[in-house]
């Protein structure tokens, strides 16, 4: 039975007295004034009639020890009712805390993940922020070994430059020592060996001068060499550290598809908990059923004429063609759209069906048979039929070549599990044809057209959904 069903059942209620339809909110008022309400007799012997018959038992005699045999049993009869009841709302309260339970379970599992996802996400940040900081500082290192060098370059280029300076001035002053002691000589030819002892000294010192500037230019070239080394060493170490950032890229990315599957858990145990509730719901709804239905007694409805649909099965029969066969299959597969039969009923005035064929399957059974589903839609004279409908269908394709080779058996019903991805929510049965079955006999989709037989029938059994079987 479908939720529009339901949804019907809940727009009105009967009486507990008189079986009379009526709004919810109406119901107290109405059991105040009802004429069928039950009323102990005022005289006192034990018997409860309907108001409209007080007058009438009050003009007859009362017999005390048949009321008192009466009241016996009718409080034999209270009792049991009173364990039934009892027995029906323990079950209720075991179902509620079960799901009580399992919702508390679930949202301690939904607390962890979140937990364990807000710690990782912390994590994640920090380690981010530890690669920022150092590639900057790799960064300032680079800038300030490059301004150092950049240093120690003009530096030498200075003292290169004072050198040859140096050089050149020390090579004029010879030049001009050696023109004034050849003029001392030509002057002074009995004074050779003091300016040649001059000359020697002066000689020297040039000597260690360029001893000396030649030390000071090898320590500068190994200070460059040190230093040239030094920033290949840096280099490397910025190498490293961008592998590093490498393998940390590659450690977020995997944290986050980590907790994009988290995510997706925390998703799934959030539709996990909407089903329960919905479980619950329902399961309530059913209880509340039971109740209502072994409250009151057995509905006597008066006969009413309504006027029917011109060409609409009124007799739980219907034998649904389609056309364009191969097309519609087509188009399932594309767009997974579901066809619907014409509406007919049970009977006449009876409930309101239709059958839904998903062409191309759906769920676990997609691409590999075709599934149908029965479905109760609203109907004109639902306030007049009992509620859960018990209805038990039976599904035949129709061989065109040999009708003698009607598919019967293989069209079955399998019974829906709450975890597996059922097409049909509602019903909870549905039936299924395998699409190679179709494709081995012709005769079952000859000239493009299909032929589904399909005949229900109304039984009275304590289940309280549909059965749909071959």
């Amino acid at each position: 039975m479908s939720n529009n069903v339901h949804t019907v059942v809940r727009r009105s209620v009967p009486c507990y007295f008189c079986n009379e339809f009526l709004e919810e909110k109406y119901l107290t008022e109405h059991i105040t004034h009802c004429a069928a309400v039950l009323e102990e007799c005022p005289n006192k012997c034990g018997v409860y009639v309907p108001r409209r018959n007080l007058e009438v038992h009050e003009n007859e005699a009362c017999n005390k020890k048949t009321s008192t045999r009466n009241s016996q049993i009718r409080d034999i009869q209270d009792s049991v009712w009173k364990e039934k009841v009892f027995s029906i709302l323990t079950l209720l309260r075991l179902a509620i805390d079960q799901g009580e339970k399992e919702r508390i379970r679930l949202q301690g599992d939904l607390t962890r993940n979140l937990s364990l996802l807000h710690s990782q996400q912390e994590s994640l940040a920090a380690l981010q922020l530890s690669i920022e900081e150092a590639v900057d500082e790799s960064r300032g290192n680079h800038a300030a070994l490059n301004r150092r060098l950049n240093s120690l370059e003009m530096i030498t280029d200075d003292m290169q430059h004072c050198t040859t300076l140096n050089l050149r001035q020390i090579s004029e002053q010879l030049k001009l020592l050696e023109g004034e002691l050849t003029d001392e000589q030509s002057k002074h030819v009995c004074a050779p060996n003091d300016w040649f002892e001059e000359l020697k000294d002066l000689k020297t010192f040039v000597a260690k001068e360029s001893i000396r500037a030649c030390d000071i230019w090898q320590e500068h070239s190994q200070r460059v060499n040190d230093l040239k080394l030094e920033l290949e060493m840096r280099c490397t170490n910025t190498r490293e550290l961008t592998s590093k950032h490498d393998a940390l890229s590659e450690k977020m990315n995997s944290l986050s598809e980590e907790i994009r599957r988290h995510s997706e858990s925390v998703a799934k145990r959030k539709t996990e908990i909407k089903g329960l509730k919905f479980q619950m719901k329902e399961n309530l709804k059913y209880i509340e059923e039971l109740i209502m239905e072994s409250c009151r007694p057995e509905p006597s409805l008066s006969s009413c004429s309504c006027e029917g649909a011109e060409n609409t099965s009124t007799n739980g029969r219907i034998i649904w063609r389609f056309d364009r066969y191969k097309e519609k299959m087509n188009e399932a597969r594309e767009s997974d759209c579901a066809l619907h039969s014409p509406i007919f009923y049970n009977k006449e005035y009876g409930y309101t069906l239709r059958m839904e064929l998903f062409l191309n399957g759906k769920g676990q059974w997609k691409d590999r048979h075709i599934i149908g589903c029965l479905r109760v839609e609203n109907g004109k004279w639902d306030p007049l039929l009992d509620w859960p409908c018990v209805l038990r269908a039976v599904v035949i394709l129709r061989d065109q070549d040999n009708p003698a080779n009607d598919i019967r058996k293989i069209v079955k019903t399998v019974g829906r599990d709450k975890d597996d991805s059922d097409p049909d929510k509602e019903s909870g049965l549905y039936m299924f044809i395998p699409h190679t079955t179709l494709s081995r006999h012709s005769g079952y989709t000859k000239n493009n057209v299909m032929f589904l037989d399909i005949q229900v029938k109304d039984i009275r059994t304590s289940a309280s959904t549909m059965s749909l079987v071959a």
